[in-house]
């Protein structure tokens, strides 16, 4: 009688590809899926540690309370690919967590980042100790392609102990990695906080990253409207019921829970604009609108929203709809469609709030702005004052328009005005309908003369502020002149720093720091110049040399101990405003060493610049030409634009200014 036909599958080594490196490529989606097995281990404490350099020995660490394992679950749990542990009657881990894992794939997750991962586990049920290696090159060798079991690499096994019950868990080492860049720890800790619902947790499963809780990591900073607690009468969904600051709402017999919330300025980084769908603890869906389309009212609101979604139900369909790296949700799956729905209306419901509020901020923000030129309003007739009055609320509705366009618009058209240029114009901004952006924005692009004109002549002002600072640069005017000068005035070091404010709280702080390192002792530092300024959580350090000092490497290093130690006193307070401390540091002359000129090029990796006053100003004249050259060409034909000449020696004042 012939052998009875045999057929075995074989486990390709370069499947670990599709499983790992493909899936997993950001070190956020790759850590998340190490966080989420210490959940589903029972653990009470995850700690991540990240290195500080991508060096040769550079590792990450992810450390858990949990369970461990034994030898045996190891091999039967932990190596077994795709195991899913729910279909084994484990919807619940022991202390009656609901369980994340499903696929049976995570556990690979570390190879998106890393080419070596070593497990080091203790069991807390017998004490057993376990370390084993997985190599992906080895995974990924002719040896895996062949049929049968293969052996992974132990490092250490140590038998059962009552003694070693009590420090039971599972370190998990990453090393060999692959990533472009070492993690900053707040911005990871940020961006990480994002992808687990850890608030109501904080006491049975707390998340470190170097020493960053989770838990703290405040998302929510500088917001203007948090919904649901927010909506006003008349605006509450009827069915909605608000626990805490979270709505609860019902999907047909599933249950929701949801918090949206809307800065007051933009969010930057578009990875944290967007509302997130979780499952459990754990993100399903990173942020998006609900597959949104163009055309709604408050559109651009979206630029300013954050939130999130809480939707167990959908882990728990009989079909698994969620993508393996937990990163989207098929929205094409019918148990999937009603949650869509309704995120699509309550976000279009939102947006259109959102834009009602703005405009009745903007409008209490246009008295504001008005009240400077109530003078100049009065000295006009009452029906002019109240054009050039209703035309600049029109432009108050404009929600595409940041605070400093606006604010540079309603000056423009009240100086217009007053001047008698393009009264026609603004005539017709006035009689619009309130509700009509659109037609706002159509009418004030048939003004391209006065934004020209506008621009220009804000050029020819800082121009002529660039020459001031030149002066005082040039008669050694260091001391409270050039800083008061630079206070107003902080785009001279840099465009950006337009909107930053002098700060002032922190004044003796830095005089701390400047004596804790020495500073004030050296000659070439004694008489400098320090100034503060602030945006938001960004604090910029400006240090001006005295007269006649030439940079050396000596004066680069100690301004960056001046800055790492200011950085470190100040971000050490997690209650502080300011998680991102920068410095520039301006003198007569930098030496031009090679030596010198790479310690420049770290301290810019390093958010920190070192200049001479003649490329700061030469850099400053060279823009604000190019600028007006710009805005000449926009209005060729206008006499008025191009009688505004950038050389306050050179033309002449348009005859109705």
């Amino acid at each position: 009688m012939s052998q009875k036909p045999e057929l075995f599958l074989d486990f390709h080594g370069r499947f670990i590809d599709a499983l790992g490196i493909q899936m997993y490529q950001k070190p956020t989606a790759a850590i998340a899926e190490l966080i989420a097995n210490s959940w589903d281990a029972d653990a009470v404490a995850v700690d991540v540690t990240l290195p500080i350099s991508l060096a040769s020995n550079a590792k990450i660490v992810i450390a858990d309370s949990g369970n461990g394992m034994t030898l045996q679950e190891c091999q039967e749990h932990y190596l077994k690919v795709g195991r899913n542990r729910r279909n084994a009657g484990a919807d619940k881990t022991p202390s009656g967590r609901p369980v994340l894992g499903r696929k049976g794939i995570g556990k690979f997750a570390g190879f998106g980042i890393a080419k070596k991962i070593t497990v080091d586990t203790i069991s807390r049920a017998t004490g057993e100790h376990t370390v084993f290696e997985m190599d992906l090159e080895r995974l990924r060798s002719d040896e895996f392609i062949e049929a049968g079991r293969h052996e992974i690499k132990v490092l250490s096994h140590e038998g059962p102990n009552k003694k070693r019950k009590g420090s039971g868990g599972t370190k998990i080492i990453l090393d060999g990695l692959t990533l472009g860049r070492a993690q900053e720890p707040n911005g990871f800790a940020a961006r990480m906080a994002r992808r687990f619902l850890l608030a109501a947790n904080t006491g049975s499963f707390a998340v470190t990253v170097n020493g960053i809780a989770l838990s703290n990591v405040d998302i929510g900073t500088d917001v203007e409207f948090d919904f649901p607690t927010d909506y006003k009468a008349g605006e509450r969904p009827s069915d909605l019921v608000i626990q805490g600051r979270e709505g609860v709402e019902k999907i047909g017999d599933d249950e929701i829970r949801w918090r949206i919330r809307f800065r007051k300025e933009p969010i930057g980084d578009e990875e944290f604009r967007g509302v997130a769908v979780f499952c459990g603890i754990k993100v399903a869906q990173t942020p998006f609108f609900f597959e949104l389309s163009g055309g709604l009212s408050g559109q651009h609101g979206q630029q300013y929203m954050f939130g999130h979604v809480r939707a167990d139900f959908i882990d728990q369909l009989g079909d698994d709809i969620i993508t393996t790296e937990r990163q989207r949700i098929n929205w094409e799956h019918e148990g999937a469609q009603a949650l869509l729905k309704w995120g699509q209306e309550r976000l279009k419901e939102l947006l259109s709030i959102w834009k009602a509020r703005r405009a009745e901020w903007r409008q209490k923000l246009i008295d504001q702005k008005i009240a400077p030129f109530a003078d100049r309003l009065e000295r006009l007739q009452a029906g002019e004052k109240k054009t050039v009055t209703s035309a600049i609320k029109k432009i108050a509705t404009v929600s595409t328009l940041e605070d400093a366009e606006f604010a540079d618009l309603a000056g423009a058209i009240l100086t217009a005005w007053e001047q008698g240029r393009l009264r026609e114009i603004i005539g017709r901004i006035a009689a619009l309908d309130d509700a009509d952006a659109g037609v706002i924005l159509s009418v004030m692009g048939e003004a391209e003369v006065l934004t020209a004109l506008h621009v220009a002549e804000v050029v020819k002002t800082k121009l002529e502020l660039v020459r001031g600072l030149r002066k005082r640069v040039e008669t050694k005017e260091l001391e409270n002149a050039i800083r008061d000068y630079i206070a107003k005035h902080p785009w001279l070091i840099e465009p950006r720093l337009e909107f930053f404010r002098k700060e002032t709280s922190l004044n003796k702080l830095l005089a701390e720091v400047a004596s804790s390192i020495k500073l004030d002792q050296h000659p070439d530092f004694s008489k400098r110049v320090d100034l503060l300024l602030a945006n938001g959580d960004h604090l910029v350090l400006l240090e001006f040399m005295r007269p006649g000092v030439k940079l050396d490497r000596d004066h680069l290093d100690r301004f960056t101990q001046y800055v790492d130690e200011l950085r470190g006193r100040i971000l050490a307070s997690t209650g502080g405003p300011f998680r991102r401390i920068t410095g520039r540091l301006v003198a007569d002359e930098l030496t031009k060493s090679p030596g010198n000129m790479k310690a420049i090029e770290r301290l810019e990796a390093n958010d920190m610049y070192a200049m001479e006053w003649e490329m700061l100003l030469g850099r400053a004249e060279t823009e604000f030409r190019e600028y007006f050259e710009i805005m000449t060409d926009r209005a060729p034909d206008d006499a008025r634009v191009r009688d505004l000449k950038p050389d306050g020696s050179e033309g002449k004042k348009p005859k109705d200014s």
